[in-house]
């Protein structure tokens, strides 16, 4: 007898899944926090996103013979649950780093246009310099921004030579951005990292902004020192507490996001394009989905862009063109409104942002005639944002 079609159980929120994951078995969809030991357990197969713990409790008893999480971070996986179980597991390292390096320089150039600044001749301290930190320090000299580096592991496996300690970074940004991964044991813990005494080290003035993981800054802290005016500007995408972030600090920072910075639609499909990859590996099949065809641009894609007024400044210029890609005023504005829901509707508010988020493509899918370009901004539309210029 033929062997029972693969039983693959995957977060609704993985896009694409059925049209990858169809050719290798029968596949089930349901919201990632609704994951449950009970809905776990029949399946051979889970397909996760950062909102569903995988741990000893959900696979105990189950079937499953691989997990994968269309994501770069591991944080909400326990690993030696599932090697204990002989349960094999594939992330997606990478697949949305570049979604968000765009909301950080979105961010950034938001900031800078609501204030009448100008990025260049700022510093930017970037603290965890792996797929996403690393892209970022390439692609920020391009606005005219210094950049000082800091990733103690990584220091220890590469050399000392281009990084700075913490503190020294506090001392010098003007721009500081977290993209480490939450940990919360070992030499280099990054729980609480940035804690009350670190938020007090920062320059006056200086801009934080956090995509990584809500806990790496304890956000009473943030919020007691963005009542005292430190820092000057803050960023949040990510929230203790998710998915009910506090409130009184949501009304305190200047963009406020739902986890949403590597949501970009090409980040998310090529997460799945790296699990099904992984998950056909697995199995000892060559890979039969054309995952190109899932990147071709869609009927409301509007991937030509318009120059902007040719008299703006350098900022409002670069501004205004980020806008027609990714309009983060809109994500903050959806936001907004979560504090005046009563409390026992936020989380379902929140995570219905998450599951609902219009599509987003990647910068670099978009083209801009070059002579449209302003000299001034030529580096940072061709190096810094990737738009691809066309003659």
């Amino acid at each position: 007898m033929p062997a029972p079609p693969l039983r693959i159980l995957a977060d609704e929120n993985i896009p694409m899944a059925r049209e990858a994951f169809g050719g290798l078995g029968v596949v089930r969809l349901a919201p990632g926090r609704a994951l449950t030991p009970e809905a776990v357990r029949e399946a051979d197969v889970l397909l996760v996103r950062s909102v569903t713990r995988v741990d000893a409790a959900l696979v105990e008893g189950s079937a499953l013979r691989f997990v994968g999480s269309a994501t770069i971070g591991t944080d909400h996986v326990d690993g030696a649950a599932l090697r204990a179980r002989g349960i094999a597991f594939a992330h997606a390292p990478g697949s949305n780093a570049e979604s968000v390096v765009e909301y950080v320089l979105a961010a950034l150039l938001r900031l800078a246009a609501a204030r009448g600044a100008s990025l260049r001749g700022k510093t930017a301290g970037i603290v965890g310099c792996g797929a996403i930190g690393g892209r970022l320090a390439a692609q920020l000299p391009a606005f005219g921004l210094r950049v000082l580096k800091n990733d103690p592991p990584l220091a220890e496996r590469a050399g000392p030579q281009g990084f700075v300690t913490l503190e020294a970074l506090l001392a010098a940004a003007d721009v500081v951005t977290l993209h480490v991964p939450l940990t919360r044991e070992g030499r280099h813990a990054t729980h609480h990292f940035l804690d009350g005494a670190a938020l007090r080290r920062m320059q006056p003035g200086a801009w934080l902004l956090n995509t990584a993981r809500g806990a790496v800054v304890s956000n009473a802290a943030l919020l007691a020192a963005l009542a005292e005016g430190r820092p000057g500007a803050a960023v949040l995408d990510v929230w203790e507490g998710e998915p009910s972030p506090d409130p009184a600090l949501l009304r305190r920072v200047d963009l406020a996001t739902p986890h949403v910075a590597g949501y970009s639609y090409d980040g998310k499909v090529q997460g799945t394009v790296l699990l099904y990859r992984a998950l056909a590996a697995h199995l000892g099949l060559p890979p039969a989905w054309d995952a190109e065809a899932a990147f071709a641009p869609g009927p409301d894609d509007r991937l030509a862009l318009d120059p902007p007024d040719p008299s703006l400044s350098e900022t409002a210029w670069l501004d205004a063109l980020v806008w027609q890609m990714y309009d983060l005023a809109a994500d903050d504005a959806r936001l907004r409104r979560l504090p005046r829901l009563p409390p026992g509707e936020r989380a379902a508010f929140f995570n219905d942002l998450r599951k609902h988020y219009p599509r987003r493509r990647a910068f670099a899918r978009h083209t801009l005639p070059r002579r449209a370009v302003p000299p001034a901004c030529r580096a940072a539309v061709e190096h810094g944002l990737r738009v691809r210029l066309v003659e």
